[in-house]
């Protein structure tokens, strides 16, 4: 099986927990067997996104801090 997000259908988010909420859809080969939602932490999803950025290169390594004394 796997997961496709489902069309027409945003992800939601609690303000308040922080809780992220993304509708998939399942499928085993091309037919579609199930509708989901995949419900995440905000550290877990903070996480995930992350973990997913670096994975396909959008996350570049944050240069170095510079000292205080160069910043006017």
């Amino acid at each position: 099986m796997h997961a496709s997000t489902r069309r027409d259908e945003p992800l939601t988010t609690d303000a308040v927990t922080g809780e992220v909420r993304v509708p998939l859809a399942l499928y085993a080969v091309d037919e579609r067997r199930a509708d989901v939602d995949l419900v995440l932490s905000r550290t877990d999803g903070q996480r995930l996104f992350t973990e997913l950025a670096e994975a396909l290169g959008f996350v570049r390594p944050m240069p170095a801090p510079r000292a205080l004394g160069a910043v006017q």
